[in-house]
């Protein structure tokens, strides 16, 4: 897709840019369940304390696609405009809005705040957030990385590092360890000196984003007990993998791509004493500076994350994929 105006570099008094377009294209639901279509529409007002953002690239991810089948809790008013994060240059700010914080042109990743569900999101070539919901990026950074980076490290680092309280001494296993998540869990891991890391992936080459020393299993080959588990996919898998967590260890959820619902024995669980800690994002509060820092060692090459760019032409196939499961990482619109 083409934007019919780059970021706005021509300001007028008070630091407001000209030269906006009326309208944007878009990806709307109009209906729960139906592919989103390609619409024009006005381009949206920024308000006192929010922030115009140009978009270069907007994820596409699983959070995205069950609030467009209606099942999640929140159900936006139709049409609506998903998108729960993207990247891309301010091109308006508020009257309320600080223009040292958030300078016109200025690079950043929008996250939060309600997008894509309780106000518009970021499939759009553009999106009004709070400032609450702009993190500043370095300029050097890709806007397709920007964009895909940020909610999966946090909610990676808030499953081993708060949730889970991975220590040095102890050893991790992680389920679904060539996803998006999984593969910063064992990154992190690694950052954090972990003993040692235990990664399920369904084949050995889908691997290639993890760090080198760490035990990939394909199977149900038996390993040795782990402290700690991030399990990224529930469905039957999480049965079998609690197996694998010595008594008195810990299992944080964090997805169900594999299935939502699963069965095991109490007796067997409650022998085992293994704590059970559901991961649930929207009632965490990541520590201030926490984004930006993890951003920023997306930006130094310590943490990676696969990325699959697409067109807005090639957009409904990628969803299918990723509904099924055949999508490796993070699929990224680019506007």
């Amino acid at each position: 897709m083409t934007s019919e105006c780059p970021v706005p570099i021509d300001v007028q008094a008070g630091g407001l840019p000209v030269g906006l377009p009326e309208t944007m294209a878009t990806l709307r639901i109009h209906e729960f369940g139906a592919p989103p279509r390609l619409d024009r529409v006005p381009l949206p007002e920024a308000g006192p304390d929010e922030v115009l953002v140009r978009l270069a690239a907007s994820v596409v991810g699983h959070h995205d696609l069950t609030i467009a089948a209606g099942t999640f809790v929140v159900r936006p008013s139709l049409p609506y405009i998903p998108g729960l994060e993207g990247a891309g240059h301010i091109a308006r700010i508020g009257t309320e809005v600080d223009p040292d914080a958030f300078a016109i042109g200025a690079a950043v990743r929008v996250y939060g705040g309600g997008l894509g569900a309780a106000r518009p999101g970021t499939w759009a070539e553009y999106v009004v957030a709070s400032g609450r919901a702009v993190t500043a990026v370095p300029e050097s950074l890709d806007p397709v990385v920007a964009a895909a980076c940020g909610s999966v490290a946090l909610t990676a680092w808030t499953a081993a590092i708060e949730l889970g309280a991975l220590q040095r001494a102890e050893r991790l296993g992680v389920t679904g360890a060539s996803g998006a998540v999984g593969s910063l869990v064992v990154q992190l891991a690694a950052l954090h000196d972990a003993k040692s890391v235990v990664a399920w992936v369904r084949t050995a080459d889908k691997a290639r984003l993890l760090p080198a020393g760490v035990e990939l299993v394909t199977g149900d080959d038996p390993v040795e007990p782990v402290d700690l588990l991030v399990d990224t996919v529930g469905g039957p898998l999480l049965a079998k993998r609690l197996g694998a967590v010595r008594p008195g260890g810990r299992a944080v959820l964090v997805g169900y791509t594999a299935g939502e619902e699963v069965s095991f024995s109490l007796p067997a669980l409650m022998a085992a004493d293994v704590s059970l800690l559901p991961l649930n994002m929207m009632r965490r509060r990541p520590p201030k500076g926490l984004e930006a820092s993890l951003v920023g060692d997306f930006a130094a090459g310590r943490l990676h994350v696969g990325i699959e760019a697409v067109q807005g032409h090639d957009v409904l196939e990628a969803i299918a994929r990723l509904q099924r499961g055949a999508v490796s990482g993070r699929v990224v619109l680019e506007w």
